[in-house]
């Protein structure tokens, strides 16, 4: 009897620390899927503020709506029928631990960009944004979240 509640108690204890594993796992990917499309912004959205001031609330606009359309694509986003991250989730602050992994790389997108003619990258950049395509990036995310789940299913 001992023995069947001991390998109960380490099933229990083993099935914990693999959904905390996975939980853990979860949250940082959330950044990846969700967050990064917005940080990778910063840079272009920087560059044009300095070099092209006078489109700064045309290019605020612009990232607000851009911003709204993705915001809601991922809550919007379905796996399966399986609402992947609850709305408190998307409007959680991006991981610090991620966000300094991601400073080496947007100080490289910030220097890539400084030979760019900022009065043709500008405006046409205003433009992506105006065009955002909420339906595209939702199927995107929930193509993420599906190689995601798919990778932590257990092979057999």
């Amino acid at each position: 009897m001992k023995i069947k509640r001991g390998f109960f108690i380490l099933f229990l204890g083993m099935n914990t620390v693999v959904h905390a594993q996975e939980d853990l796992s979860l949250n940082s990917n959330r950044d990846v899927i969700e967050k990064m499309p917005l940080i990778s912004l910063q840079p272009m959205l920087d560059f044009c503020r300095d070099r092209q001031p006078q489109m700064n609330t045309e290019l605020d606009q612009a990232y607000q709506a851009a911003k709204l359309k993705l915001i809601a694509a991922v809550q919007a986003a379905r796996f399966n029928g399986v609402e992947p991250l609850k709305a408190k989730d998307v409007d959680q602050p991006v991981d610090a631990q991620f966000k300094q992994q991601l400073q080496g790389m947007l100080e490289g997108m910030s220097k890539s960009l400084q030979p760019v003619n900022a009065a043709t990258f500008c405006p046409a950049f205003i433009e992506k944004l105006n065009h955002f395509d909420q339906a595209q990036f939702q199927r995107t995310v929930e193509l993420q979240y599906q190689k995601y789940l798919e990778q932590a299913q257990p092979k057999e």
